[in-house]
């Protein structure tokens, strides 16, 4: 299922396998299909990765979700590097965690996090992972 798609026509996804879990993908302008996986995504109904927005420079930002259902931010660079984070305060538990829902071209992140009380946040990711505000 395509979800973002960039000023240089290149779109961001997901797609389900037969076990209900997510994986991302990532369409060229030109049409070339490259899927991807977030280590440490699980393999289960509604785990992995889930790719929710792509900047003007190709970086997909989205979340993956791991076996015990926490859920953990991610970025994956234009060559296809991923970095993982997590926002500073958010749950460890099942349906907890860090949920990007969007990037500008500036690198900025911006995310939802659950904390382990079960309250949700707003989060700006800055780029540097020591500049974040909540």
């Amino acid at each position: 299922m395509p979800l973002a798609l960039n000023t240089q026509r290149a779109v961001a996804g997901f797609y389900l396998d037969g076990n209900s879990a997510f994986h991302g993908f990532l369409r060229s302008p030109r049409g070339k299909l490259t899927t991807y996986d977030v280590p440490g995504g699980g393999t289960g109904f509604f785990q992995g990765t889930y790719p929710a927005s792509i900047n003007p420079a190709g970086a997909i930002t989205g979340n993956y979700t791991d076996t015990n259902n926490v859920n953990h931010g991610f970025l994956r660079a234009p060559d296809g590097k991923l970095t993982t984070f997590d926002v500073p305060g958010a749950g460890a538990g099942a349906y907890q965690g860090t949920i990007p829902y969007g990037n500008n071209p500036a690198g900025a992140i911006t995310a939802a996090y659950v904390d382990a009380n079960g309250a949700s946040h707003g989060f700006l990711r800055l780029g540097d992972d020591d500049e974040h505000e909540r």
